[in-house]
């Protein structure tokens, strides 16, 4: 985190839904209120755990990060316009493997002052990610119901 408390690098976890939909928008206000850079991290449990070599090889992963970039794109260009985008210097990143591991390996190499993640009460998954980077992070986390 850097000195004085300042937000200069904001982490938002991606994703797909209404709930990531408002966290986006938000993310957006506090970026800009604090002149911060936003960081958008989409994560992908392992592939081959989840079984996935049996329809395809490993060589077209980077074919599935590229299209989840440019789904991701889209969806945040609905809710970013692409001139805020730049201003903000939106970056999005895809990052394979188990989600908390991933998010915390990235506020540190990003120097993430805050991370954002949603995690509704029933939501084991988003309560997992928050608790990761609240156990292991090193920086703010803002959890959005």
């Amino acid at each position: 985190m850097t000195t004085g408390g300042a937000m200069r690098e904001i982490l938002l976890h991606g994703g797909s839904d209404e709930a990531f939909d408002r966290s986006a928008v938000f993310a957006r206000r506090l970026a800009q209120s604090f002149g911060a850079r936003l960081h958008v991290v989409y994560t992908v449990e392992d592939p081959l755990s989840a079984g996935w070599t049996a329809e395809m090889g490993v060589e077209r992963l980077p074919e599935i990060h590229q299209a989840i970039e440019a789904e991701a794109r889209d969806r945040l260009a609905r809710l970013i316009p692409m001139d805020e985008q730049e201003r903000l210097n939106v970056e999005i990143v895809v990052r394979t493997g188990a989600a908390g591991h991933e998010l915390v390996r990235y506020t540190r190499e990003a120097s993430i002052d805050l991370a954002i993640v949603t995690a509704a009460p029933a939501d084991d998954r988003g309560v997992a990610l928050a608790r990761a980077l609240l156990d292991h992070g090193r920086c703010a986390v803002l959890v959005l119901r």
